[in-house]
């Protein structure tokens, strides 16, 4: 994504090499089903008897489950028919973690698994099961719905409020056992000759729809022909001493996703993980094979986990101790990615200066370096938002919810193309914080299109962060972006290279306008066009309404 230049061509929109690589990988839509399910050796028959289900294949009984290989299947009508789809549930993958719920709940629950069905003593009183927020009512824990919360502060939630789930009740108690004090990061992820330039989180891109939580760390391979990559491996090494609670596949045999509980509340996640290797050779087979391993392996600081050539490094830290605030409403994060909101700096972790070379390298030049993503401004339009009638994050209809007596397909929607149809964001660009970004996951088709397009405000329209009720309909133009590199920069050397350290966006050419109201009840009506040649005079019968 770099501005025109005599050795290369353009790339248009906010795609970029990143969005590149989801869409040929598929990451986000595997990384979720990876996430969920269990794995069985050997496949399992259809329900009823008959030959074995397989994605996509037909199936008899919306909402009814089967183990494969590689994960659970559960049948999902659309409009073709009733198939069997991945299951997509949150968080760890349950070999991985204590069972879903087995913590006492923060509201006083009982200590027995709070999944949806399982009997209950202490009425609204709130667990975790089944990767969403539960609630005990007539015996039996369900699914708790937006009305089930008690009012939010009005400050908004500065801290963890009794009902959301605790870190440890998301990827298991071990995460809580804290017997040598603070976690402190010895050893650097990558080794620091290795490594380049490196994208924030923050960063919107195709299925990315709200601000992504973990960095991308940039590594010299990238720099070097496709041939060549080999001969610049970069290793992978666990930050400090914890447990590996997950290894997993991503989809493919070069992507995988590593979880390492650090205890004393730290957890580290490590996605798109080209090789297994180190202490995780011994587990390739199996993750090749199930898709996941059943792993509970003690590791210490330094210890490697995998090399890296093909692509940059997915890292997440994050931190009980941690809560951000600039999440209007954490409960729609719940169903979903119920972590987001412990989404920690990296940096302070650090000691001996073993993040120094990744800092340095960060595109992002202001603090936090590590970036932002929570970026909700309660009573104007920036920020993240979920269209009406979903619970939030995963885009499962509200009533679906409400109706469920088991439990739910996690993220797959019925008749949906992506998981992140619903999903809104306004916000600025991570790197350059000077250009707002209109992030969607239906530009023009309602089953789920993402796009990412620039707001151009030459005109003088407000700002996302200062648009309010009272400023009525704004009608933003939406245009295509590029990337300006910086001073001294060549630009970069292959496809996969990241762009330079502080990078500008410019604007492009015009692709349609967003008509945009923040109502008065705190909730938000926008409509797209997808005409540049037609500026819209206000809304029509296509609006659309989102929520916190």
């Amino acid at each position: 994504m770099t501005m025109p230049s005599p050795r290369r061509a353009p790339r248009r929109d906010g795609g970029s090499r990143i969005r590149r690589r989801h869409a040929l990988l598929g990451v986000v839509p595997l990384l979720l089903a990876a996430c969920g399910g269990s794995s069985d050796a050997g496949g399992a028959a259809a329900p009823g008897g008959g030959a074995s289900p397989a994605p996509g294949g037909v199936c008899s009984t919306v909402g009814e489950q089967t183990g494969v290989q590689n994960g659970t299947l559960v049948c999902t009508e659309s409009a073709t028919g009733r198939t069997w789809q991945p299951m997509a549930n949150q968080g760890p993958p349950p070999s991985a973690a204590a069972p879903t719920g087995s913590s006492p709940s923060p509201a006083g629950g009982a200590a027995a698994s709070a999944r949806v069905g399982n009997a209950c003593t202490k009425d609204r009183a709130f667990g975790f099961g089944d990767g969403m927020i539960t609630v005990c009512s007539g015996g039996r824990y369900r699914y708790a719905l937006p009305e089930d919360l008690p009012p939010a502060p009005a400050g908004g939630y500065a801290k963890r409020p009794e009902w959301y789930p605790t870190l440890a009740q998301i990827f298991g108690p071990k995460v809580d056992e804290c017997t040598g004090g603070p976690v402190r990061f010895s050893q650097p992820v990558i080794e620091p000759a290795k490594v380049t330039r490196s994208t924030p989180a923050g960063m919107m891109i195709y299925d990315h729809v709200t601000p992504i939580d973990h960095l991308y760390i940039g590594i010299t391979a990238l720099d070097r022909p496709a041939s060549e990559r080999a001969a610049d491996a970069a290793t992978i090494r666990v930050p400090a001493a914890g447990t590996v609670i997950e290894v997993s596949s991503l989809g493919s045999p070069t992507s995988n996703r590593v979880t390492v509980v650090h205890g004393c509340g730290i957890v580290s996640v490590f996605m798109v993980v080209n090789r297994l290797t180190g202490v995780l050779a011994p587990y390739v087979d199996e993750v090749r094979s199930k898709g996941a391993a059943a792993v509970s392996l003690a590791v210490r600081a330094g210890d490697e986990i995998g090399t890296q050539t093909d692509n940059s490094l997915d890292f997440n830290i994050f931190d009980g101790a941690t809560w951000l605030p600039r999440f209007a409403n954490p409960f729609s994060y719940a169903a979903g990615e119920a972590w987001k909101p412990y989404t920690a700096d990296p940096f302070p972790l650090f000691t001996n200066g073993a993040g120094d070379a990744l800092k340095a390298g960060m595109q992002r030049v202001v603090e936090p370096r590590w970036g932002v993503i929570d970026r909700d401004v309660p009573g104007t339009a920036a920020g993240s938002w979920f269209i009406d009638g979903t619970i939030g994050y995963n885009g499962i209809p509200v009533e679906l919810v409400r109706a469920a007596t088991g439990q739910l397909p996690g993220n797959s929607v019925p008749g949906k193309s992506t998981y992140a149809w619903g999903r809104l964001t306004l916000a600025p660009h991570p790197v350059d914080e000077q250009a707002w970004i209109f992030s969607t996951g239906w530009w023009s088709d309602p089953k789920g299109d993402p796009k990412q397009v620039m707001i151009d405000r030459s005109g003088g329209l407000p700002a996302p962060d200062q648009l309010k009720s009272a400023n009525g309909a704004v009608v933003y133009p939406l245009v295509e972006f590029s990337v300006k590199q910086p001073a001294g920069f060549s630009g970069p050397a292959q496809p996969m290279s990241p762009d330079g350290i502080g990078y500008t966006l410019s604007a492009g050419g015009a692709v349609g306008f967003a008509v945009v109201q923040v109502n008065d009840n705190g909730t938000l009506a926008v409509e797209v066009s997808t005409d540049p040649a037609r500026r819209p005079a206000g809304f029509t019968a296509a609006k659309r309404s989102y929520h916190r």
